[in-house]
């Protein structure tokens, strides 16, 4: 009699650490294609502060609890901070997700209907996302304004660093209760900071430090068309910023094209040392406080690297993250 009461304790507290649980965490149970033998991580921002959840992959299974009290965003990478898949995830629940690490639209998800539909819109619109993600996610935001989807789609598919008027546009048209603030609120802070009339009008003077240390002035208002490029010390400045850089200067005359190869490496010792080999002879500086820089600032400047060409009364005719396009821009206004 004993052992029949103490078997049916030891359940009803089975039962009831569980059930605790079960509302005090969520669960994520995954397959990664090609069963590799691997670590995840799980990176999810959570009552006020951004978790990291390390999970081992075995035979390409993988299964993790966290903990969330509110609806958030969680983004699984592989150990070098790969993106390989998202869902959208809080306490109580179960989701399942399929990776195929070679093609990030390539995901299967479960355990909500909001995932569920997510997927199943990078599955079958993986062909516009790799061509032209920003139309593609565009449109379903304007055509879906009642479906959170709009709102995961434009926090981590839009490339809003070349479009943030278009970002800010597209978030105005998601319906309040399908843009939960503890989704979009660092989002939103982000867009109002660079859709500022100062971010977006003219470009005015800036200060800087030249190679030889001098405190320099770059006026954009002396030539007919400049450029502005910044950026820091890495494999993309290298392989294609530079190349872009030295062909637009030879090709130009300086007395219609001035431009600025403005770095935001964290000191002068790591940005001499990234322009060293640049055999540089356009205008190089840099100042202190990287994106707040004097100067800098005021711009707006979303993430690095980043391109600004305007004319001569310092309109901005282009900005954004591609040096292509900053060349085809400064082409069609010199002509040449």
């Amino acid at each position: 009699m004993k052992n029949i009461l103490y078997a049916i304790y030891t359940t009803l507290v089975f039962i009831f650490v569980v059930s605790c649980s079960d509302t005090e965490q969520f669960r994520v149970n995954g397959t990664i294609k090609g069963e590799p033998t691997m670590n995840l991580r799980a990176v999810y921002y959570a009552d006020g502060a951004y978790r990291s959840v390390i999970t081992a992959v075995r035979g390409g299974e993988f299964e993790f609890y966290a903990s969330s009290k509110q609806p958030t965003l969680l983004e699984i990478t592989d150990y070098d901070y790969k993106p390989l898949g998202r869902l959208y995830v809080s306490n109580g629940n179960a989701y399942e997700i399929n990776i195929d690490p070679t093609d990030q639209y390539a995901v299967e998800a479960g355990g909500s209907d909001i995932n569920t539909r997510w997927a199943d819109f990078l599955r079958q619109n993986a062909d516009s996302l790799r061509t032209d993600a920003g139309k593609a996610v565009a449109d379903y935001v304007r055509t879906h304004p009642d479906d959170i989807v709009s709102t995961l789609l434009l926090l981590t598919t839009f490339d809003s660093s070349g479009a943030v008027v278009d970002a800010d546009s597209l978030m105005s048209l998601i319906k309040p209760e399908a843009r939960p603030s503890s989704l979009t609120e660092g989002y939103n802070y982000m867009l109002q900071r660079l859709v500022t009339s100062e971010a977006l009008g003219d470009m005015d003077t800036i200060r800087y430090i030249d190679r030889g240390g001098n405190l320099m002035v770059f006026d954009a208002s002396k030539q007919r068309c400049s450029l502005l490029s910044i950026s820091v010390q890495s494999d993309k400045r290298t392989d294609s910023i530079v190349p872009a850089l030295k062909r637009m200067n030879k090709k130009y005359d300086k007395s219609e094209f001035a431009m600025l190869d403005f770095s935001l490496d964290s000191d002068t010792t790591l940005w001499k040392s990234s322009i060293r080999v640049d055999s540089a002879d356009w205008k190089q500086g840099w100042a202190p406080g990287g994106l707040a820089a004097i100067g800098i600032g005021k711009l707006g400047v979303p993430s690095v690297p980043f391109f600004i060409v305007c004319d001569s009364t310092g309109n901005q005719l282009y900005r954004g993250p591609h040096i292509k396009t900053a060349e085809k821009t400064i082409k069609n206004i010199l002509k040449k």
